[in-house]
């Protein structure tokens, strides 16, 4: 077998030098998948808002159609690269249970009962196993299962089978679901063919505690003398353990019985015919997957010494993934000839040769009679054709399976490129502006929306500045304070008209004169009214409250945007916003020093009124700045220095203060319009400076730049929404058509040289 193990050799290697190629094609298409999905998303209608006046000129082709034809593409590469990473010759076998299966397979390996279980009766193949020769190394490597993987893959198919809804989430949820009694509600129809797969189910629920400590996902080391019960169903008699239930997989090693073999694995596919749910799905995958050649045995015994529709069935799975290649290249049925009564064998043959072969003519399908059990004669009459019929028929099958996978990448890609084209060409056509002139157009926008809405803040400003305008609540407030420090003065300045007079005349006592007294008393009451009149302040701080409200609304709402917490006090979210356009990417400093310029209002009793009430009081000073030019009350605070002298000083500071109390009034009267003229003065120059200043037309424009999205976030109409999808889509396109246009699947470059 020298010259045909070498010659195998050389097919593992060429195979390996597609490993790369197959490699950069799958990410290739794996690209241009989520490139498509992209493309999707972007041009898919907004169904849960408004009508989208872009829909139309998107004009979006099928991407469905294209990812379909992208997972096409990507199935047909899987395929190859499982093919070409396959570092040995992979030889399946299949058939129906009770065939003799695992019997050809322990005289293909060389292993036993213990290791690949066979038997009477029921099935015994539980896990599905791949053998590979190895000179040097004996064991088993199995792939356990996760709880998730466990569920997912074992028992999510019983329920769907079943038709049970939804499977258990958890192998807890799993132990204690109740089955008893699904059997009830299975039709007269069902039975026959779902109790099994039930009891099948049962039976795995009831050894759960068997497995369950299994259930971890790791890759397991064991000896082939411990195999069985990891791969195989428990014998009647025994325990209820099913620990091959955590086995995802097993990779067997060991040394074939054969001389000068290459590198060879056997797989022992899922038996056909086998009440366990995707038993077929299994079976295909294995095919489509892991397998260079397929033995297919049959047994011809007494009940089965007939071709049967499930054995034709088993070819028609071969043929349907053996696509690239004739089957008769890839499949070979073995009549397993071993105990079985002559007539029955000679009743199989005949049958092969009239209803499957067609002996009238034609190519028929290889077929092998011999002993399953016999090693020598599976060797000489199956293993050692089958090996020189692959040292010829790998490479052409290797190579149809590669240009087939060409093909169909190369006809996806030329009509992925097409579409792409075309939507390429109606996306020129679509007249949209480009992104720097849709941000001139909202810069203008937004300027012309903000000088609108701060006029008509600024006309309300000048509304409240006319002649004609009362601001009742604050003359309301004026006239309230000046109540209550006239009653203040008519109590005894707060004291009581008799405790004043007392005090008095204890203090002419003390300093024997009245004047002392009354001049301290004075400059008192000056001061005490100044500030009780600063109880209109309030007043002054709520119009200067007011003032900052109307503007944080006159640039809202789409300034407002950029600021955080727009809950706060008005002033907070104005110097937010300034702070923002101070320290944007593209700075705005004309416009954050003009709200600056809004924030320094000075609105307040002591700077605006204080001055006035002050000169008001002057009436309440002891004595002129200028005794030589103006008089003042002097001579009426000298009094006797009695009890009724101190009742007369009463009474003439008294007549001072009230004096003083109703001038302060009058010039606190005065103060409303005067507020309004001041605000209204600070409302014209922001406006001015805001949207009229020199820089005010860049700046705009910067801050349009930098903030776009928050200040239109998530805007889906318009002509600035057409144009920036346009854009986006144009872009996605152009890649698209780059990644189909001009690529193609580049061979390695010793089948360059050989082509």
């Amino acid at each position: 077998m020298s010259s045909i193990r070498e010659q195998l050799d050389e097919v593992l290697r060429r195979r390996g030098e597609y490993r790369p190629v197959v490699e950069e094609e799958i990410d290739r298409w794996t690209r241009i998948g989520q490139l498509v999905a992209t493309l999707g998303e972007a041009a898919a209608p907004d169904l849960a808002g408004e009508p989208d006046p872009a829909q139309p000129v998107l004009g979006a082709p099928d991407t469905a159609e294209m990812a379909a034809a992208v997972e096409d593409c990507l199935g047909v590469l899987a395929t190859v690269r499982a093919r070409v990473n396959r570092g040995t010759v992979n030889i399946g076998v299949s058939g129906r249970a009770r065939n003799g299966k695992s019997t050809v397979l322990q005289a293909l390996s060389g292993l036993d009962d213990r290791q690949i279980p066979s038997g009477r009766g029921q099935p015994v193949t539980a896990v599905r196993s791949r053998i590979y020769h190895s000179a040097t190394d004996r064991g088993a490597r199995l792939r356990m299962h996760t709880a998730a993987s466990f569920l997912a893959e074992v028992i999510a198919p019983y329920h769907a089978e079943l038709g049970l809804g939804r499977a258990p989430q958890s192998v807890e949820e799993f132990a204690r679901h109740g089955y008893g009694h699904v059997a009830d509600g299975l039709g007269p129809q069902d039975k026959p063919r779902l109790a099994p797969v039930l009891a099948r189910l049962q039976e795995a629920q009831e050894a759960v505690e068997s497995y369950r400590p299994y259930l971890t996902g790791e890759t397991r080391t064991v000896d082939l003398t411990d195999i069985r019960q990891w791969v195989a169903y428990p014998e009647p008699s025994a325990q209820a353990a099913r620990p091959y239930l955590a086995v995802r997989d097993a990779a067997i090693t060991c040394a074939f019985p054969l001389e000068d073999l290459t590198a060879l694995g056997l797989v022992d596919m899922p038996g056909l015919g086998e009440l366990v749910p995707r038993a077929e799905e299994h079976h295909l995958d294995g095919l489509r997957n892991d397998i260079d050649f397929v033995i297919v045995v049959k047994r011809p015994t007494d009940t089965n010494s007939m071709w049967a529709q499930e054995d034709a069935r088993a070819l028609q799975l071969i043929g349907s993934v053996c696509t690239t290649a004739d089957v008769r290249d890839f499949a070979l049925v073995l009549v397993n000839t071993g105990g079985c009564l002559p007539e029955n064998i000679a009743a199989l043959q005949d049958d092969l040769d009239k209803r499957l072969n067609n002996a009238s003519g034609g190519r028929g399908y290889w077929v092998v009679a011999a002993d399953g059990a016999d090693r020598d004669a599976v060797r000489d009459q199956v293993l050692r054709p089958v090996l020189e019929h692959l040292a010829l028929a790998l490479p052409r099958m290797d190579r149809a399976a590669i240009e087939d996978a060409v093909r169909v990448c190369e006809e996806h890609r030329e009509r992925i490129a097409e579409q792409a084209a075309a939507w390429a060409q109606r996306l020129r056509a679509a007249a949209v502006p480009t992104s720097t002139e849709q941000s001139i157009a909202r810069a203008e926008e937004l300027r012309a929306e903000v000088a609108a809405s701060v006029q008509g803040w600024v006309d309300t400003l000048k509304g409240r500045a006319a002649d004609d305008f009362e601001d009742t609540e604050f003359y309301e407030r004026i006239t309230e304070v000046h109540q209550e420090v006239r009653a203040w003065v008519l109590d005894g300045f707060g004291q009581g008209a008799d405790a004043w007079r007392q005090r008095a005349l204890n203090r002419f006592r003390v300093d024997r004169a009245s004047l002392p007294f009354a001049s301290a008393e004075l400059n008192r009451i000056r001061v005490e009214m100044a500030r009780r009149f600063s109880a209109v302040d309030s007043l002054l701080s709520r119009r200067r409250d007011e003032y900052w409200a109307g503007l944080a609304a006159a640039l809202g709402p789409r300034l407002t945007l950029l600021v955080e917490d727009t809950a706060g006090p008005a002033q907070h979210v104005l110097s937010d916003l300034a702070a923002v356009l101070r320290d944007a990417p593209e700075p705005c400093p004309e416009l954050a020093e003009t709200l600056g310029f809004a924030l320094d209002v000075r609105l307040d009793y002591r700077t605006r009124a204080l001055p006035r009430v002050r000169r008001a009081l002057e009436v309440l000073l002891p004595e002129p700045d200028d005794p030589a030019h103006d008089s003042g009350p002097a001579t009426l605070l000298s009094v006797p220095r009695t009890d009724e002298g101190a009742g007369l000083l009463l009474e003439r500071i008294t007549q001072l203060a009230r004096q003083a109390a109703y001038d302060a009034q009058g010039v606190l009267a005065q103060e409303p319009g005067t507020t309004a003229q001041v605000l209204f003065a600070y409302g014209e120059q922001f406006e001015d400076a805001f949207v009229r200043a020199e820089s005010s037309e860049a700046e705009f424009r910067r801050l349009v730049a930098g903030f776009q999205d928050r200040l239109w976030p998530g805007d889906r109409t318009g002509p600035q929404s057409v144009s920036a999808r346009v854009h986006r889509l144009r872009h996605l396109v152009a890649e698209l058509r780059r990644m189909t246009g001009d690529a193609r699947v580049q061979r390695p470059e010793t089948e360059r040289r050989t082509r």
